[in-house]
């Protein structure tokens, strides 16, 4: 048996006590090193954390209480811990007179502006005409700070009714989720992910793996509205995500190419764009050297008409910080950038523009203007060609955290946004927000047409040209210049803008500004082009509608060049089918057969060709004494403008005026569906594709929904 003497036990109680000391200094050089670390990275969440610990294991050693008040100034879920912890750090070192300054960056992240004030007008008074460079800095923050204060105080007394809402899942997560970016009908999000699911994972500065001091990069996103309203599992775009900074930051407005941003170790910040080619996009390629420079650019927007590409930028030249930069497309590229000028950018960052396809409602964020702390969100009107002063959003949009990235609908009722908020059901990283309404106001006036192109039945990608009838009487000098550079016709047609459809779905969209006339040419190879006008001039308020072209094959089609003038609600055209049903044209008797339950087809759009077969299968025998089918072939506010030789061989059509002001025009009487359908299908050939079907009830018009919505189909109606 081993026997230790006293003086052994405490010769070993000495040596445990020197290894449990020199244990303790490295525990403490270890826990001093994670927090630093995260508070260089910005990880504030992490380092108050870290901070937190060693505050508590040495409260008297004030740099961790400093840095843990620091850390609480940064992270909005513990700001108002922030002023506790200045309170303190003021009241047990008096001498320390750094603390007015954080205590008044205190009480201004929680609103708690007049206290702010004063607090930083005492720290100005002490250190305004000190030379040390940390002093400096941090004057010149308190002066901004008073300003962001006072900005708070006028817009709290004006403040805005709006609703804020937290997307929630599947869109925000315990992760990152900022750069909502939507397609103007909101049938599309994307927006940037940056957490577990990254690509590569934690990353160094070296893009090489690191799970300890490296961070999660951003990848792009993409997510689809249902009918509900909801979106659907975001998923990510594998052409677009690398290892790198990758970020969606802009769509076009027609869907088809998306905006990205690309950063890595080698290369501060560029934009690129990919182009959605059916169902998938293309890897994205970087915009020219007018766009991008050896500094970075981040973040942009498109005109409706691709004519314009807004965009931000560190480069030099500018007002300060980040400024926003303007680029007109010339001879297929994009010409040299313009900075904005002092009237949107300040001397400090501006940054995320976005451009209103109306072409006169422009947003932005700006830590200058009237910013309440951090980058608040801001709108500019176009007014005579001159941009307006940028105003603020008001609270609550704007909050004290950053608020940016702000997108809205075509029609303005409703806006995205991300913010690093805590309130509004945020956690303090960033989240997507929608806001309702979205703009501050009167709402943009414009019109969007959308729709799908079929060829011979099938999706069909084809060339959709905007045409603008110009009266030259109604501008001025300095604004036909303008509009020549887009090259007005002897004429007086003004082409507005080319665009493209799906060449895997077949559809398009566009926007139209009121005040004229639109030819809108739908061509391709192989097809007869189609071309009918939409006449907006005297649109007051925000217009949706949906139409649809159907182009036939060259060698069968007759064409024609109709005006239509679309109206909110349009009457809905069914698509062609190219079997003709096999019935005679003379009236049959009505079936005494029961009809089969219409649930499956109520609710659904005739456009689609699937219901539409099914419901010739389903009824098309079926006819009813008092109902009766006719072929419509026009319908139109200007019913002078209409115009169809091609159909003459069929007889006058009846003209009737309705008392919703619309003109309708039709030709021929059948008591079934499938009667109609063959005569549908003549006018069809003869170069009318826009040609179809509605319903009469003792002389009471219905469309085809209407009809199976009402269970009418087929029915006796008493």
């Amino acid at each position: 048996m081993l026997r230790i003497s006293y003086l052994q036990l405490v010769i070993l109680f000495l040596f445990l006590s020197v290894l449990s000391a020199v244990g303790q200094t490295k525990g403490k050089k270890e826990m001093e090193e994670d927090a630093y670390n995260a508070l260089n990275d910005e990880d504030y969440v992490t380092a108050y954390e870290k901070f937190d610990a060693l505050n508590s294991k040495y409260p008297t050693e004030i740099d961790y209480k400093l840095k843990l008040g620091i850390c609480c100034l940064r992270n909005p879920e513990r700001k108002e811990r922030a002023i506790e912890i200045f309170t303190e750090i003021k009241k047990d070192n008096p001498k320390f007179y750094d603390s007015d300054y954080y205590l008044g960056k205190a009480y201004h992240v929680n609103y708690k502006f007049d206290e702010s004030i004063a607090l930083l007008e005492t720290y100005l008074k002490e250190r305004s005409s000190s030379i040390n460079k940390e002093d400096k800095i941090n004057v010149e923050d308190a002066k901004l700070t008073i300003t962001y204060c006072n900005n708070g105080k006028l817009l709290i007394k004006n403040k805005v009714i709006a609703d804020i809402k937290n997307m929630g899942s599947p869109i925000n997560s315990e992760d990152e989720q900022y750069v909502p970016v939507i397609t103007t009908d909101e049938s599309i999000l994307f927006f940037t992910y940056s957490g577990k699911f990254s690509i590569g994972g934690k990353l160094n500065e070296k893009m090489e793996p690191d799970k300890v001091e490296g961070k999660y990069l951003e990848d792009v996103y993409i997510s689809y509205r249902r009918p509900d309203g909801l979106y659907t599992e975001p998923q990510g775009i594998d052409a677009i995500n690398t290892k790198g900074n990758d970020a969606a930051i802009a769509i076009s407005p027609d869907g088809q190419c998306l905006f990205t941003f690309y950063s890595d170790a080698n290369n501060s910040g560029d934009i690129q764009m990919s182009k959605l080619v059916g169902d998938e996009f293309s890897k994205p390629v970087f915009l020219n050297k007018n766009i991008n420079t050896s500094d970075w650019e981040g973040s942009c927007s498109i005109s409706a008409d691709g004519r314009f590409l807004y965009f931000a930028s560190e480069r030099p030249g500018g007002l300060g910080g980040r400024d926003i930069w303007v680029s007109e497309k010339v001879d297929g590229d994009w010409g040299p950038a313009k900075n904005m000028g002092p009237i949107i950018n300040t001397p400090y960052d501006d940054d995320d523009p976005f451009i209103h396809p109306d072409g006169i409602t422009m947003f932005l964020s700006s830590k200058g203007h009237s910013s309440i702390g951090g980058y608040d969100i801001m709108f500019s009107i176009k007014e005579v060609n001159e941009w307006t002063t940028p105003q603020s959003m008001g609270m609550p949009l704007n909050s004290t955290e950053d608020d940016r990235y702000y997108v809205i609908n075509s029609k303005g009722d409703r806006g995205y946004f991300s913010s690093n908020r805590s309130s509004s059901g945020g956690k303090g990283k960033s989240d997507i927000y929608t806001v309702m309404p979205g703009i501050l106001g009167k709402k943009p006036v414009i019109a969007l047409l959308k729709g799908t192109v079929y060829g011979n039945d099938q999706p069909l990608e084809a060339k959709i040209e905007i045409i603008r009838t110009i009266k030259k009487d109604q501008y001025s000098k300095e604004e036909l210049e303008m509009l020549s550079a887009n090259e007005i016709n002897a004429d007086g047609k003004l082409v507005m803008g080319t665009y493209y459809s799906n060449s895997s779905t077949g559809k398009y969209l566009t926007t139209l500004n009121p005040g004229a006339i639109y030819r809108i040419r739908v061509s391709a190879d192989k097809y007869e082009s189609v071309e009918e006008d939409v006449d907006i001039e005297n649109l007051q308020e925000y217009m949706e509608t949906t139409k649809d072209f159907y182009l036939v094959s060259t060698q069968t089609a007759v064409a024609t060049n109709p005006t239509v003038a679309v109206t909110p609600t349009v009457a809905v055209i069914t698509p062609t089918i190219t079997e003709t049903p096999t019935v005679a044209t003379t009236t049959s008797p009505c079936s005494d057969k029961t009809l089969p339950d219409f649930a499956p087809l109520k609710g659904k759009s005739l456009n689609d060709i699937t219901y539409y077969k099914q419901l010739l299968a389903m009824a098309g025998d079926y006819c009813a004494g008092n109902m009766i089918f006719k072929v419509q072939i026009g319908a139109y506010r200007k019913p002078e403008n209409f115009k169809y030789p091609n159909l003459q061989t069929f007889g006058k059509a009846e003209v009737v005026n309705y008392p919703d002001g619309i003109t309708r025009f039709t030709q021929k009487e059948f008591k079934t569906l499938k009667e109609a359908e063959v005569q549908r299908q003549k006018a069809i050939a003869k170069g009318q594709t826009d040609a179809w079907i509605v319903g009469f009830i003792d002389g009471k018009r219905y469309t085809l929904e209407d009809l199976i919505m009402l269970d009418f189909l087929g029915k006796t109606i008493n």
